[in-house]
């Protein structure tokens, strides 16, 4: 463990989230199609992705960058977990909302599902979280909270009012929250993570039931039997490798044991 690598990883973490997307709105902010998809693909994720990795690369080496933020593993079993995971919450938006599909929906789906899942999974729990709770020495609430704290808050705007916005904030925070958890507990593998935010945003595009994060309560409702139901299978694949990862100390304490 190095506690000199928490500075670097959250100094460069503010000043990419400061300037998040800012590129991007300047240059084709008024784009449509798949021009806007292009420019928002190498204009407001690239560059964040190079620095990320960039730094991973400093801090563990040019070969170990990709295992350092989670992406060594194939993105297959993330992918297969969270479509099966999250078909309650497709079933639920099916029967309650229309399915919408314009000219404009692949176009959508990568600019409102796929960029962002990834991207935000990669900065807030690949890099922020991963590298301060398995290499900085942080324990996983501190580590966790604190990414969720600054995750939540960067959905504050879609709120229309205060009890909204902190209904919102709530919401993505717990999100954040069991993200974290599922990336660690799935042996470090960012792919479970991201497939999840990526799947559950696109099923939210598919068939729109609000115009925020938040939504109706059964929506919430939905999401947070989603949420149980990966528990619940986590831990009994966890039971079968031998037990959960993060246990007694790993709470308050990063650990070397929780790198691999």
């Amino acid at each position: 463990m190095h506690a000199w690598i928490a500075l670097p990883v959250i100094v460069v973490f503010l000043w990419l989230d400061h300037f998040h997307l800012d590129l991007f709105r300047q240059v084709a902010g008024g784009w449509t199609g798949t021009g806007r998809t292009l420019a928002l693909a190498a204009l407001g994720y690239l560059p964040h992705w190079l620095v990320v990795v960039g730094v991973a690369a400093l801090l563990a080496g040019p070969r170990r960058a990709a295992w350092a933020l989670g992406l060594h593993r194939p993105p297959v079993r993330g992918f297969v977990l969270a479509l099966v995971l999250t078909l309650p919450m497709l079933a639920a938006l099916a029967w309650h909302a229309p399915l919408t599909i314009t000219v404009d929906t692949p176009h959508a789906l990568l600019r409102q599902a796929v960029l962002p899942g990834f991207g935000e999974e990669l900065l807030y729990r690949g890099f922020l979280f991963g590298l301060l709770f398995r290499f900085a020495g942080w324990g996983f609430l501190p580590a966790a909270l604190g990414a969720a704290l600054l995750f939540g808050g960067a959905h504050l705007y879609q709120g229309g009012d205060a009890a909204e916005a902190a209904g919102i904030f709530a919401l993505t925070a717990l999100g954040s929250l069991w993200f974290a958890w599922l990336y660690v507990e799935w042996e470090n593998d960012l792919w479970v993570p991201v497939a999840f935010h990526v799947l559950m945003n696109a099923w939210w595009l598919l068939f729109p039931a609000a115009d925020n994060a938040l939504g109706p309560g059964w929506f919430v409702a939905i999401r947070l039997l989603v949420l149980a139901l990966s528990i619940g299978v986590t831990v009994i694949m966890a039971r079968r490798r031998g037990g959960l990862r993060i246990r007694g100390r790993d709470w308050l304490w990063g650990g070397e044991r929780l790198r691999a």
